[in-house]
């Protein structure tokens, strides 16, 4: 059985594509709406015993594609966006209307115990037939798999390992079982070149409660001193809710001989702002806030009434969860950001969630950070990619996690496909 993914930006041009390299005999496994457009799973020389045998279902017949309709059939009955349906139950390669396809069709009216029954077993499917998959990938191109599963290790998320997997050559060596994943995603980082040091400005770090504003802060101002001098700096603490902040700042403003200033409102902020336009570096250390916070908009709007001054740039913790850095990114990206500053990137366990997220949301990483020590631990991200690969694989010398090939069925399988 060949399995192949196909990906496009709507159905019926994913139809096109399985009829072009399958033909009449193929047969859909699954189809699911991805952010590039419409996914479809499909095979050829597809066995349904194995099939019907892994999910405990009776011996049947499957339904075999009809024959390529006339472009007016196909305009008819055109596949609208919306009738894409995430499930993997075996089905012809042709068209799908959207009375067959959703649930919200019109005369359709579930019960509500049926729909649940119905999403359980759509699951037990997924769940058997993504073990299938990757089943059929680990037999046919075991070094393939292995790459994955070393993505995995690093923890790259599957929708960015797919990405890898697409870019990489045909895995024939064991060597590139590493070299060839890595040189694959090191560009796909973001990174931008920032001229902070060379041009200082007005610079305000946000970002969630505890991902180490002020002490990035710190080596900012730091690397400038050495650079420039310390009489140009000037840094300010509008940190109005974490108890001892303005201390906290002040304690290495001492160490690099810089003044620090309070704003405790919006309107003291423009005032500062308008008094020291004469230094040549401003420091801003915001106050955390989480994504979710119900005054967040309200409290970065009041920031963005300043945005005609301030380069804002989102602060985010290595050692968080990809989902977590996702939410901050989207809730923080409500300001004009400059790119991000990742800190933590020595307390992570891994750092493919991290790296993922950046990947996932086009955001571009200025600045790496791994320590605390005042300035060195800062590192320019933009010559730093493939030092950042490196700490991923040097984390599982401390942290080796459990994956296993259930894990590999269950998140994988799909990247296990791409472009086999």
């Amino acid at each position: 059985m060949k399995i192949k993914r196909y990906l496009d930006k709507d159905m019926r041009r994913v139809l096109q594509q399985v009829r072009a390299e399958q033909g009449p005999d193929a047969v859909i496994l699954s189809n699911r709406r991805v952010p590039e457009g419409i996914e479809v799973i499909a095979a050829i020389d597809y066995d349904e015993s194995l099939v019907r045998h892994a999910v405990g279902a009776p011996a049947a017949r499957a339904a075999r594609p009809e024959p390529e309709p006339s472009s007016e059939a196909v305009a008819d009955d055109a596949v609208a966006d919306d009738a894409v349906t995430e499930t993997p139950a075996v089905a012809s390669v042709q068209p799908v209307t959207r009375a067959a396809a959703t649930d919200d069709a019109p005369g359709f009216d579930a019960p509500r115990s049926v729909r649940d029954e119905l999403t359980s077993l759509r699951g037990l499917l997924e769940t058997q037939m993504a073990g299938l998959i990757w089943k059929d990938t680990a037999q046919k191109s075991p070094l393939r798999a292995q790459v994955l599963r070393n993505l995995a290790r690093l923890g790259v998320a599957p929708d960015i390992a797919s990405r890898v997997i697409e870019k990489l050559e045909p895995v024939d060596e064991v060597r590139r079982l590493w070299h060839g994943p890595i040189t694959a995603l090191a560009p796909m980082i973001p990174v931008r070149e920032d001229p902070l040091l060379d041009e200082g400005g007005v610079i305000a770090l946000v970002g969630p409660t505890g991902v180490g504003k002020t002490t990035s802060i710190a080596k900012i101002a730091a690397r400038y001193a050495m650079r420039h001098g310390d009489d140009g700096i000037a840094l300010i603490s509008a940190d109005a809710y974490r108890i001892g902040a303005r201390e906290h700042l002040s304690a290495f403003a001492n160490i690099i001989g810089a003044n620090v200033y309070t704003a405790g409102s919006t309107g003291e902020l423009s005032e500062l702002l308008s008094k020291l336009r004469h230094k040549r570096l401003v420091l801003i250390d915001t106050e955390g806030r989480s994504p979710r916070d119900r005054h967040l908009a309200e409290r970065l709007a009041a920031y963005g009434s300043n945005s005609d001054r301030v380069r804002f740039y989102l602060t985010l913790s290595a050692s968080s969860q990809s989902a977590s850095i996702d939410e901050a990114i989207r809730n923080f990206r409500r300001l004009p950001l400059e790119g991000c500053i990742v800190t933590k990137i020595d307390e992570a366990a891994q750092l493919g969630g991290v790296i993922s997220s950046l990947i996932r949301n086009d955001l571009p990483a200025c600045w790496f950070s791994d320590g605390q020590q005042i300035p060195d631990d800062l590192h320019p991200a933009a010559r730093k990619r493939m030092w950042l690969l490196n700490q991923a694989v040097d984390c599982l010398e401390h942290n080796e996690p459990a994956i296993d090939e259930q894990f590999m069925a269950a998140n994988y399988a799909t990247g296990a496909v791409a472009h086999a």
